[in-house]
Formats: C-alpha cells, structure tokens, sequence
C-alpha cells in the first residue's frame, strides 16, 4: 500500500494497528518537552509563565484567551528554557512553551491516587472551580 503524503510535512501510515497487541509500558520521563499553545484551531492560549520559572507537572502555563480557546497545563515538571515559536507536527511555527525535565513534581491539587472515581457527587460549578 503506497503512503499518502501532505503537503506541509507528515505521512498517512496504513490503517493497522501495529501496537494493539502489545504490553503498556512505563516510559522514562523526556530531557525536555514543547509544549504548543495552540491546540486546536481555536485561537492560542496566553502564556502566563516566563522563561526561569519553576514549574509543576499539572500547573497552568497558558490561559485561554478569545471564543474557542483552551487553558494549557504542564505535562512535566522543570524550568521554562524558552518560549518561542517551534514546528508543530504540521510543520507550522507555533508559539509554545519548553521546558527543561528535572523530576517529577505535581502541583498539590492533583489527585494521584489510584483509587477510581466511579460516581461524581460534586456539582458542575464546584468541578469548574477545580479544573480552572
């Protein structure tokens, strides 16, 4: 099967699903991550940390701005090493945030146990205030 390709980078792999048989592992946290503030094709959040600054794996590091926008957490914790437009998996130059890894720290309000959640008792006002 020949693959399709696109014009600004990528490629459209067959429609298998080569990884369906295979055991979840734990993989080693990365050296450093981008992080895009535009997710989507709504307009970019807005960065509200700066480069030297410490951050925690669940912190808010942009805020949506405009109609269809969405807040932006971090996925790790570290330094902020840059913000700056990078490539996204398009091949556009988006702005976004990079972070140095330095360890694996959650912002308090996280909840890491491994106890599920089966039923949701709390109303959606309190669950907004939570997530925001």
């Amino acid at each position: 099967m020949k693959l399709k390709t696109f014009t600004m980078g990528g490629v459209h792999p067959p429609e298998n699903k080569l990884s369906a048989g295979e055991k979840i592992r734990d993989l080693s946290l990365p050296e450093t991550v981008v992080i895009p503030v535009s997710q989507h094709l709504g307009a970019p959040s807005k960065v509200i940390v700066e480069r030297g600054e410490q951050v925690k794996t669940g912190q808010l590091i942009a805020r949506a701005e405009g109609f269809v926008s969405t807040n932006i957490h971090a996925s790790v914790s570290g330094k902020v090493t840059k913000v700056d437009v990078f490539p996204d998996p398009s091949g556009y130059r988006r702005l976004a945030v990079q972070i140095k890894v330095d360890g694996d720290e959650w912002v308090e309000t996280i909840d890491r146990s491994d106890t599920l959640v089966e039923e949701i008792t709390l109303e959606a006002e309190e669950i907004r205030k939570r997530i925001l």
